[in-house]
């Protein structure tokens, strides 16, 4: 009856599933966030013209910077390599996006790209877990160092 009550709680103790939870979360918005960023390099002739420009920058450098963004750091999510780096850049992009759709279609607008920032702030605080590979690589970097100082 205890383990039921601390997992209903967040009380577990456990690390497994929270970075079971981690893994999960990073795969399914790294998979969303990839679609979008594949979407925009099949159609980028059709959205170069017209692309927003929040930036200040051009319409067609502001979708290869949204694009980047958006196919880079999904990879890097789904891998769990720089999983901070990746989820600020990305949060960073949804920010503008929620800013400056916002600014023409409303709330109605962007409550996806809000909700992919709240994804991607969790995964800026959080981390990518143990079940990623700057974890394992962590890891092997940790054990190097222990066994240079044995010797």
């Amino acid at each position: 009856m205890n383990k039921i009550l601390a997992l209903l709680t967040g009380r577990n103790g456990s690390h497994r599933l929270e970075d079971l939870l981690l893994l999960l979360l990073r795969l399914a918005i790294g998979g969303a966030m990839l679609t979008h960023g594949v979407g925009k390099i099949m159609n980028f002739s059709e959205l170069a013209p017209t692309f927003i420009d929040p930036l200040g920058i051009g319409s067609t450098p502001s979708l290869v910077l949204a694009m980047l963004a958006e196919v880079i750091g999904s990879i890097a999510l789904l891998l769990g390599a720089m999983t901070r780096l990746s989820a600020l850049v990305l949060l960073f992009t949804m920010g503008v996006a929620v800013y400056a759709i916002g600014m023409i279609k409303g709330w109605a607008g962007v409550e996806l790209a809000f909700i992919y920032s709240l994804v991607y702030l969790t995964l800026l605080i959080q981390g990518g877990g143990r079940f990623s590979l700057e974890h394992i690589w962590l890891k092997k970097r940790i054990a190097k160092k222990q066994a240079l100082k044995a010797d």
